[in-house]
């Protein structure tokens, strides 16, 4: 939509770049001692017992999200009802470390530990299965099971057809978690577990050598490629029944009791943990004695954080309008986003410790955050670009409009709500983000979410409980920005 060249220009700093240096510093410099192509005993043993942990999680997660599944298969379309898509948003944009923070306040020892982390991990993520199985359901699987019907009987069509489709959106939903939560730093590090992204970021701070970061981390990133690999054959398949589905009717749906179900689910995942932590606050007297000690720092976190967040939508609309390799970017930048936290922030250590201008400022920050959370923007921007009537274009054009004109007016400026949603998504997930803030951190700037942690290995239950519903408030405005860009998308694509 806008002129791609600074679009490419911000890929190349935020991803192209830091991945080309780090593979090439890890082949010149070499390994410590013990650290080779094929992982030790050691790491090993750590991968599995990691991939142990994400498999429950995953499992706990697919459980947890059957009543949003539910939900979701009945609305058919999240911007059927903009309220729910909220709720199914609001989760997600939450610090997982906050989740883990807030539950250790129950003191049931359920909660703690290996449990405790399952259990965080599946309070977070649930709408991600949700989302995923809703819509298996709500668009493929009506024209499917319709067609069933004409030789089978409801049940029969029922089984042969509904549970064999739910079953590969769930196998879908988990490898996404699997990925996810194989690189996932903050909430074992709050429930105290070592894990392989735990050690990573420790390895990533002690050695001055990229290869002892990339090595270990080579069977996390081999996951992540395959994930993506299966999730586009998925997505081209379900493109495919949802264009088989169009002319179905609608699923009947029944807003009022869809909201409470959904409200009940945020409550018992959400409410009750963030619940916990403002009981604890006890009253806004403790949460502005937070602003008055970091006061500074959470200023200059959130300046980072906004600014991280307009760049990457307008990256993202700078790749989407010079199309060619757009695919190409999203899908780098999908995979540099699910990585560990460690070497995304070793990349940009590595690729930038040369240049003082960026290396000792706040745009290192700006430029590991952006390539933590571009796919955000990308991904949002293609949703602004889909958008577009295409019928106004076409007689847009008729009538002399060009194409600048045609883009500002029928797809941005309607899409603004999208747009700035997508803008206060990418500022919520970068003023939480932990592992990369540790190793991009510069002097000049102080991060909130360290503070946090820092609160946390002090046992400073007070400042870690005030800090803790500052970023949980810094949240609140891309979950409302949700509901109003789905009210603004009502009746247009789901």
């Amino acid at each position: 939509m806008l002129w791609p060249g600074p679009g490419w220009a911000l890929f190349c700093l935020a991803v192209l770049i830091p991945a080309v240096v780090l593979v090439v510093r890890s082949v010149q410099l070499g390994g410590s001692a013990g650290v080779s192509f094929w992982p030790s005993v050691r790491q090993w043993t750590l991968l599995g017992r990691t991939a142990w942990l994400a498999a429950c999680g995953v499992l706990a997660c697919l459980v947890l999200s059957l009543p949003a599944a539910y939900v979701v298969g009945r609305l058919g379309r999240t911007s059927r009802g903009p309220l729910i898509g909220a709720l199914l948003l609001a989760p997600l944009l939450l610090p997982p470390m906050v989740y883990a923070f807030g539950w250790q306040r129950t003191g049931l020892s359920l909660l703690q530990g290996r449990p405790g982390c399952v259990w965080v991990w599946a309070s977070w993520c649930w709408p991600i299965p949700a989302l995923l199985m809703g819509s298996g359901w709500a668009r493929g699987g009506r024209a499917s099971y319709a067609a069933a019907l004409l030789d089978a009987s409801p049940p029969g069509a029922f089984i042969r057809v509904v549970v064999p489709l739910l079953a590969r959106q769930a196998a879908v939903a988990g490898l996404i978690l699997l990925v996810l939560f194989l690189g996932e730093y903050s909430v074992p590090h709050a429930c105290g577990l070592t894990v392989l992204a735990t050690e990573l970021l420790g390895w990533a701070a002690n050695s001055d050598r990229p290869a002892d970061v990339l090595l270990p981390a080579l069977p996390l990133a081999a996951t992540a490629l395959v994930g993506l690999v299966v999730l586009h054959r998925v997505w081209r398949r379900a493109a495919w029944e949802e264009s088989a589905a169009d002319g179905l009717p609608g699923p009947p749906v029944g807003t009022g009791r869809l909201v409470a179900l959904m409200l009940l689910v945020d409550a018992g995942t959400v409410a009750l943990p963030i619940g916990l932590l403002t009981a604890e606050a006890g009253s806004w007297s403790a949460m502005a004695g937070a602003l008055r000690t970091y006061g500074g720092e959470l200023a200059a976190s959130l300046a980072v954080s906004a600014a991280t967040g307009l760049l990457a939508v307008g990256m993202g609309l700078s790749l989407v309008g010079g199309r060619g390799l757009r695919g190409l970017a999203l899908v780098a930048a999908v995979l540099w986003g699910v990585l560990p936290g460690a070497l995304v922030g070793e990349a940009i250590l590595t690729a930038y410790q040369r240049f003082p201008i960026l290396y000792d400022h706040w745009p290192l920050l700006v430029i590991g955050y952006l390539a933590r959370f571009a796919w955000i923007g990308i991904g949002v921007a293609w949703l602004a670009a889909v958008s577009l009537d295409r019928g106004m274009a076409e007689q847009a054009r008729t009538d002399g409009a060009g194409e600048g004109a045609i883009l500002r007016r029928l797809a941005l400026v309607p899409q603004a709500p999208l747009l700035l949603c997508g803008v206060a998504t990418v500022a919520a997930l970068s003023l939480a983000d932990l592992a990369v803030a540790s190793l991009v951190q510069v002097p000049s700037v102080g991060l909130v979410s360290l503070k946090l942690i820092e609160s946390f290995h002090r046992f400073e239950d007070g400042m870690l409980v005030s800090l803790s519903l500052w970023l949980v408030a810094a949240a609140a405005p891309a979950a409302l920005l949700a509901w109003v860009a789905l009210r603004a998308r009502r009746g247009g694509i789901g």
